[in-house]
């Protein structure tokens, strides 16, 4: 068996991950008194995001498409948030074949007393890492993530 560890503790995955999940530790930790996790902020913000740009909201697949994430995943994610009247599946005016998913006012609301939970996270993370290694950072990743783009 050709196995060599050294080689697997350098994988990019894997330290990815475990970079990931600390920080998801930071953000979930902070949100936690709203009830709310990271990717909800993260959906939530995009959809209150579409809504100030004009659309009627975001159909499953774009807004999966736009979150790097999985429909069956996405839809799990999104459950809670209706359960609790922070979004609702609308028909697209454009294609009654199609649902949309907006942000509701009461999730608006929502969005608005979490902002400064998330800013907190936002500040620790900042701190920890340092302004401009976080500038890099976020850089780098928004690069990876163009570059890693399926069919790139």
């Amino acid at each position: 068996m050709d196995i060599r560890i050294e080689e697997v503790l350098g994988c990019t995955c894997l330290r990815m991950r475990r970079a990931t999940r600390r920080i998801t530790q930071i953000y979930d930790h902070a949100l936690a008194p709203a009830g709310v996790t990271v990717n909800q902020f993260g959906l939530m913000a995009h959809l209150y995001g579409a809504s100030l740009a004009g659309r009627p909201g975001f159909a499953i697949h774009v807004l999966a498409v736009r979150l790097g994430a999985d429909p069956t995943t996405l839809n799990r994610t999104l459950r809670p948030l209706q359960e609790n009247g922070l979004i609702r599946n609308v028909g697209d005016p454009s294609d009654r074949r199609v649902r949309l998913v907006q942000l509701t006012d009461k999730g608006r609301r929502e969005l608005a007393k979490v902002m400064p939970l998330w800013r907190a996270a936002q500040a620790q993370v900042e701190k920890s890492l340092g302004q401009k290694s976080l500038r890099e950072l976020n850089e780098l990743l928004d690069f990876a993530a163009a570059k890693l783009e399926p069919g790139q």
